[in-house]
């Protein structure tokens, strides 16, 4: 691996000792630089790189360092032991590979781009790729948050469909209950067995008339008129199966 060693030179040394009382820019300024970035590109040939938090040029190994053991403490068991291994003196990437358990470096490599790692020939190492981790969380979220609406709707569904079943099995009495007609607007009646027999009732004389207008309108007789009217209400007040039993399914 190349030499990462810091150069103390009396150059990088005396930037080191500005830099605690002045800023960058102050200082490549008074060192006859045109800009910080050619006072920072000598410090990286030294080894250095700038530490915003510090405001002050550290050695690159200790940066490094500290990048290494972030990527480590964010990787797979194996990922970890792949970027240690690399770590260490003379790392041959063939034999990483096969003592991991891949067929060769590029099975390896395959891999660790799945677990968001990619290599870097600066580094000589694996480094995490930018981006990776938040876009796999944001996708899990996204996911969970789906398949949990999914359930959710499922659940719903389920638990709606005895109640669905029923009123679809008894549409024609909802659709009469809501509107006052049957579903297909049709007058319902009745072919009730047995003898006719006369019945006087007293009723208003604004029904009266209403029905003698509902008769002559919908083409049926009063009578029919007052026997779908009993038996719509003698089913619906407490007599539906003795009303069923006379009718014998003979609605129509």
């Amino acid at each position: 691996m190349a030499n990462l060693e810091p150069i103390y030179s009396a150059k990088a040394e005396k930037i080191i000792e500005m830099l605690k009382y002045q800023t960058r820019e102050e200082a490549a300024k008074e060192l006859n630089y045109k800009t910080w970035k050619s006072l920072d590109m000598y410090m990286r040939r030294k080894n250095f790189v700038y530490d915003g938090k510090q405001g002050q040029y550290i050695p690159r190994q200790d940066r490094d360092r500290e990048t290494r053991d972030s990527y480590r403490s964010h990787a797979p068991e194996k990922a970890s032991r792949i970027i240690d291994a690399f770590n260490g003196k003379n790392p041959d990437p063939k034999e990483i590979a096969i003592k991991e358990g891949f067929k060769d470096h590029r099975e390896m490599a395959e891999y660790m781009k799945t677990k968001g790692f990619e290599w870097n020939v600066y580094r000589e190492n694996y480094i995490r790729i930018v981006g990776f981790k938040e876009e796999e969380a944001k996708e899990e979220i996204r996911e969970g948050l789906e398949n949990k609406k999914e359930v959710k709707k499922e659940i719903e569904v389920e638990e709606f469909m005895p109640f669905i079943r029923f009123l679809h099995d008894r549409r024609e009495d909802v659709y009469r209950l809501l509107t006052g007609v049957r579903e297909d607007g049709k007058i319902p009646r009745y072919a009730i067995p047995g003898r006719a027999r006369t019945k006087a009732i007293y009723m208003s004389e604004q029904v009266a008339g209403m029905m003698a207008e509902f008769s002559q309108e919908k083409n049926v007789t009063q009578r029919e008129i007052v026997e779908t009217a009993l038996v719509e209400y003698l089913q619906r007040y407490g007599f539906k199966q003795e009303v069923e039993a006379l009718l014998q399914n003979r609605s129509w």
